[in-house]
């Protein structure tokens, strides 16, 4: 082959290689920590005017509830395709856009599996889809990433499994899990008086009375449980397991704890990070149930709360002590009501 033919085989390749991309649309790929994930998710959504078709295993993030419900108040329509142990539970931030009017189908796997996928398409013009999993609180920290697609032929490969998914049956009575809240679950208006400084427990202030129904409480307070699996413990780590799983794990407990963190938006109201010392880092993150929505979304930073709720998590290295199922049950106020 001689040169002339080779730089104008070359040639052809380049040319077809632009035509290649001209016609399938450019790809992109966003990793995490280097780029925010959820900011770029964030602007394909408030660039949306027709449509928004979400198959992801689950949705937490305040931010992205935001703007999906400012694209559907502006007339997008969106339909979801979610994991059905995401949606399951009454306090599930998916049950709660349900319940908003969100065009929403909760889904098994095969043979108990589960729905683990996580795409979105906008518009039909444009294809997200990775690793990120649309809970994410720490967005600019993760390592994840994600692939965005302009090829028409992929988006419609795409499209055709979503309706798919879409069309099968729905896995969950979501009309079972309306719940409208009783005069045991409004939040007690009683006020007590709290010293300032350390939080107390329910053994130094009495507790607002409630029913307890069919829960199982255990009577420990945080401070007794860091004691048995923090740093000081004196119990080796296989003990440590076996005595979380026998006498505390998805059990309940009566807490009073301060706000630290509350909402970012009033569609993540329901996650409050808690501490155990009015000012101090959080300590505990509760899940409450839908139920309390405005009472938590009026609560200010340092505001002492006394609630019930489950542990599922105990707090670790790094990591906060995690309970869901959360009621609201009292207010406390740092001085003495006249």
């Amino acid at each position: 082959m001689n040169i002339s033919r080779f730089k104008n085989l070359l040639l052809q390749v380049y040319i077809s290689c632009l035509l290649s991309t001209a016609c399938h649309g450019e790809t992109d790929v966003i990793f995490s920590p280097d780029n925010d994930i959820q900011e770029r998710l964030i602007n394909s959504i408030n660039g949306c005017s027709g449509s928004i078709d979400l198959a992801i295993s689950d949705l937490g993030s305040g931010e992205l509830i935001q703007a999906l419900t400012d694209a559907k108040t502006r007339g997008v329509e969106i339909r979801m395709v979610v994991d059905y142990q995401s949606a399951h539970p009454k306090s599930s931030l998916i049950t709660h856009l349900k319940e908003e009017g969100f065009l929403i189908k909760a889904l098994n796997g095969e043979a108990g599996g589960h729905m683990n996928n996580n795409f979105a398409v906008f518009d039909g013009k444009l294809l997200i889809t990775g690793t990120y999993d649309w809970t994410n609180k720490a967005p600019k920290y993760s390592h994840d990433n994600v692939v965005l697609i302009g090829d028409s032929s992929v988006i419609n490969s795409y499209r055709t499994e979503f309706d798919r998914l879409y069309n099968k049956e729905d896995h969950l009575a979501w009309t079972d899990l309306k719940s409208t809240p009783t005069d045991k679950q409004k939040t007690s208006k009683k006020l007590v008086e709290v010293p300032l400084g350390k939080v107390p427990s329910p053994r130094d202030v009495p507790f607002p009375k409630l029913a307890e129904g069919d829960k199982k409480f255990v009577d420990v307070t945080a401070d007794e449980l860091d004691a048995l699996f923090g740093s000081q413990s004196t119990l080796s780590s296989d003990e440590q397991d076996e005595l979380w799983e026998q006498q505390y794990n998805e059990k309940y407990v009566k807490w009073y704890s301060a706000v630290a963190f509350g909402a970012i938006s009033q569609y993540d109201w329901n996650t409050l990070r808690l501490s155990l010392e009015i000012g101090k880092e959080p300590e505990v993150l509760v899940l409450f149930k839908p139920e309390y929505q405005q009472q938590i979304l009026w609560l200010e930073k340092d505001d002492v709360i006394a609630y019930t709720a489950r542990l599922t998590k105990r707090k670790g290295l790094g990591s906060l002590y995690k309970l869901d199922d959360g009621d609201l049950v009292g207010k406390l106020t740092k001085k003495a009501p006249r």
